[in-house]
């Protein structure tokens, strides 16, 4: 329940709990914790881990160790009611325990997951107990707190289900954290697997379940976009018919058919062809290289004359004013094909079931990326035509034409530009780019809001300039990759599009690391880029690691690199930066701790750069026909790296052959070394207008338990006075796990917190 990756801050009655404990270390000593844990089925069953029924107001529900034909009482109904084992049952054994709970809202996980486990002293406990507590589907509530008043009046001693489904609603529990003073927290969800085992003459049940707003992203499976409550509903996989695209007078919806009829045949439903009457989806600006005959008439202007498949003349076209002769047989327009990504997300998410009511909110079954922003540069592109295309309005010039009429030019220019926007159709006064138009201030983007500071009250808004962020619905990916991955069967809906996100990309450098996480509220998914540095304007919680002023149960600080974050930092090494849409910062150390050099690399690096030895005997020129063959040679590389498709508003009368360029779009160059020359050119010029920013996520971990406190969530910063120097001079942690666990009476927080470099 965050709005993780931006910022946030702890709340301020976390931080009025912590500071007393900081105050009265004394205060710890006399905490004992309690849980409840609730299951739905029936007429409910409240289990309570403290025997002392008094102190919850529960005299009269039964005996905790039973009489001579039951065992003590299994717990209450939620109505206070005393509900007992059934048959198989024994005498005089105590009612069963909660042993140990565990609460997780992991960094990598869509909505919280939790897990708990009841021992029991009966074959009559386990038997009633498994109805209640292991049936899969079936929804729970778990409680959890502290000894003491605050936390007891957040608990009520009789439950209903409207009480309960209104914790689904993040202001509603963030209410319960705060008038209790962080002393109370809970948890609602899905059972969604458990186990059983047994030590003499006792059993334990083990029970896991997952968040409301994860169910949907698991359980929907990418190769199934129509299943349905209504079993009478039927699966249409259809085509449109040759004459039917013919006689389409409407651009949009003839490229709309051609992209429908290369769809997966689990995709051409009847929910998506419905999609046709949308103008925001049939919409020819959605949809590039899908129609074959512009294809065939760009193709044409650069293809010579070619006999019975043997290549007899050449073509020569006038491009910028200059001849470019293109060998007989040359086709420039590829058979790849793209879909705008949100629209592509409109036919994901045509999956029958729009979703299920809790609490009186409804939980999506859709996957949300209307909101999503992610980190640019000024003159991104694509390196992969397989995967990607970036509409860039700055994108660096590629050039045809130079490529043609040298030897060894590879074409790409730093000094031009190359307008690689697409023209929306259906409303020109806004064209398609990315990175995007205008900047994002206090989260608000071209009237969107992609980040609200008004969550709690403890979110701080996003802030980002111009040429440094894009919307992810405006990338486009390339139609046979995303058809390969939803034609897969048994995956779910998360996975696949996972496998979209990364593909993404890894065409543009690994500069993107995408999640799926669950929203505020929990009532759906969202797509966030964990790489998007916010910018921090109120200072972080402080922590102090060692002495009397610490409240650290344990601490420790750990730097777990990945093999792909080794590669970024070793390039850093050479030259090169790290991904993100911040980096070094002029007057800082470009290293944790030092700046100083590494005297072995730079000696290796000046070894490479050594001139090769001088040879006396100059080398003869080559001759015009070696000039030709190598123009030839230089223009064929220049093609099998760039991607070139016909723009999505053009159709097969246009003029192409007297305005080639303006017809088409450059949507790749398949070369990353050129990629990260244009992206830390960027870095530098950034760095110098956005001091005070953040740096992206690092893989430098500290974790510390505490005594258990709710409220705390991921996003929160926070800072460790006692860690060597430069970690408090250069940034902060940011917190991006939380766990809280409770056995024999103690409440642990766990918290994860991975560092961000402040500039």
């Amino acid at each position: 329940m965050s709005s993780f990756p931006n910022l946030s801050n702890f709340a301020g009655y976390v931080s009025k709990t912590l500071n007393n404990r900081i105050a009265n270390t004394q205060t710890v000593s006399q905490l004992n914790a309690w849980v409840r844990v609730s299951s739905g089925v029936g007429g409910g069953l409240s289990l309570i881990s403290n025997p002392d029924f008094g102190l919850f107001k529960a005299a009269g529900v039964g005996s905790i160790y039973g009489d001579g034909q039951t065992s003590g009482t299994l717990g209450t109904s939620w109505g206070g009611a005393p509900v007992y084992a059934e048959a198989n049952d024994s005498g005089f054994r105590p009612k069963p325990n909660i042993t140990s709970i565990e609460i997780d809202e992991g960094a990598g996980t869509l909505s919280r997951k939790a897990s708990f486990t009841i021992t029991c002293y009966t074959k009559g406990q386990l038997d009633t107990l498994c109805e209640y507590f292991l049936e899969p589907g079936y929804s729970i509530f778990l409680e959890w707190g502290w000894n003491v008043p605050a936390s007891l009046n957040s608990y009520s001693t009789t439950l209903d289900a409207g009480t309960v489904a209104n914790y689904q609603t993040f202001d509603n529990v963030n209410k319960a954290r705060a008038s209790s003073g962080g002393t109370y927290d809970n948890y609602l969800g899905f059972i969604t697997g458990g186990s059983l085992a047994s030590s003499g003459d006792t059993y334990e049940i083990t029970v896991k379940c997952t968040g409301y707003t994860e169910l949907p992203a698991y359980f929907m499976g990418a190769d199934n976009s129509e299943a349905s409550a209504n079993s009478a509903t039927k699966i249409t996989e259809k085509e449109y018919s040759t004459a039917q695209i013919a006689f389409e007078t409407n651009m949009g919806k003839k490229r709309f058919m051609q992209l429908f009829n290369r769809l997966p045949s689990n995709r051409r439903t009847t929910r998506v062809s419905a999609l046709i009457s949308n103008p925001l989806v049939a919409n020819p600006s959605n949809f590039i290289n899908v129609d074959e005959t512009v294809k065939a008439a760009v193709n044409e202007v650069v293809s010579g004359t070619v006999v019975a498949g043997i290549a007899i003349n050449d073509e020569e076209v006038t491009i910028d004013g200059i001849d470019v002769e293109f060998p007989a047989g040359t086709h420039i327009i590829k058979d790849e094909a793209f879909i705008r990504f949100g629209t592509l997300m409109e036919i994901i998410n045509q999956i029958g079931l729009e979703g299920f009511m809790i609490g009186g909110k409804v939980v999506k079954t859709t996957i949300n990326t209307q909101t999503t922003v992610c980190c640019a540069f000024t003159k991104i592109f694509s390196t992969d035509k397989s995967k990607l295309f970036i509409p860039n309005a700055t994108a660096p010039k590629f050039d045809l034409a130079k490529a043609a009429n040298s030897e060894t030019d590879n074409g790409a220019s730093d000094k031009a530009i190359n307008d690689c926007s697409i023209l929306n159709v259906n409303d020109s006064a806004n064209q398609i780019k990315f990175p995007a138009a205008g900047a994002i201030v206090d989260g608000i983007a071209n009237g969107k809001v992609v980040v609200s500071p008004k969550i709690d009250g403890t979110f701080e808004g996003l802030k980002k300039d111009e040429g440094q962020w894009g919307f992810l619905n405006d990338l486009y990916v390339n139609l046979d990759f995303a058809k390969g991955i939803l034609e897969t069967k048994n995956f779910s809906i998360r996975n696949a599009l996972y496998q979209i996100l990364n593909g993404m990309s890894s065409a543009a450098g690994g500069l993107w690391d995408f999640q799926i996480m669950s929203d505020e509220n929990d009532t759906e998914l969202r797509v966030v880029d964990l790489n998007l540095t916010p910018n921090g304007k109120k200072p972080p919680y402080n922590f102090v690691l060692a002495g009397h002023q610490s409240i650290f149960i344990d601490a420790s600080l750990d730097m777990d690199i990945s093999g792909a974050k080794m590669n970024q930092i070793i390039g850093n090494r050479l030259g090169q930066t790290i991904n993100g849409s911040q980096k070094d910062v002029k007057g800082k150390k470009k290293g944790l701790f030092t700046d100083k050099e590494d005297q072995i690399l730079k000696t290796v690096k000046q070894r490479e750069a050594a001139p090769a030895p001088a040879n006396d005997k100059l080398p003869e020129g080559p001759t015009e026909d070696e000039k030709d063959e190598a123009k030839r040679k230089n223009l064929q590389l220049f093609l099998d790296k760039v991607g070139i498709m016909p723009r999505p508003d053009k159709d097969a009368f246009y003029p192409f052959s007297a305005d080639l360029l303006a017809g088409v779009v450059f949507v790749s160059f398949n070369d990353q070394a050129i990629f990260e020359f244009f992206k830390n050119q960027n870095d530098t010029t950034n760095v110098q207008k956005e001091e005070g920013g953040v740096g992206p996520i690092m893989p430098i971990k500290f974790t510390f338990t505490i005594h258990g406190v709710s409220g705390i969530k991921r996003g929160d910063k926070f800072t460790v006075t006692g860690l060597p120097r430069n970690y408090e001079e250069t940034g902060f942690f940011q917190v991006t796990s939380v766990k809280h666990t409770i056995t024999d009476m103690m409440w642990k927080t766990d918290i994860e917190g991975s560092f961000r470099q402040t500039r």
